[in-house]
């Protein structure tokens, strides 16, 4: 688990090659598992949700149902990706880190 200075770093300097912003899940979940599968393809990398393209730190609720279809959907990857998701609190809001 990376700690809240680390993830305001990479938010600071805006999304890369090792960084990703969504403002929220999208309605398919399919498409933040080509993201990750991207990263994972490369040098590995953050997907933060609740955070829009500018940086700007909006907060987001991922609800056990949401964070259940982004597992279930990473654990169709293959091979096998092991992926962390766990939420960080920065400026009193809510960022979702996988």
């Amino acid at each position: 688990m990376t700690n809240t200075e680390t993830i305001q770093s990479l938010i600071d300097s805006r999304e890369g090659y090792n960084v990703e912003f969504k403002v929220r899940v999208p309605s398919k979940v399919r498409e933040l598992t080509e993201e990750i599968c991207a990263f994972a393809n490369a040098d590995g990398g953050y997907l933060l949700i609740g955070v829009d393209d500018n940086g700007q730190i909006i907060g987001t609720g991922l609800e056990n149902d949401k964070r259940s279809a982004i597992q279930g959907s990473i654990s169709e990857i293959s091979p096998a990706l092991h992926c962390d998701m766990y939420a960080v609190n920065i400026e009193d809001k809510t960022v979702w880190v996988i």
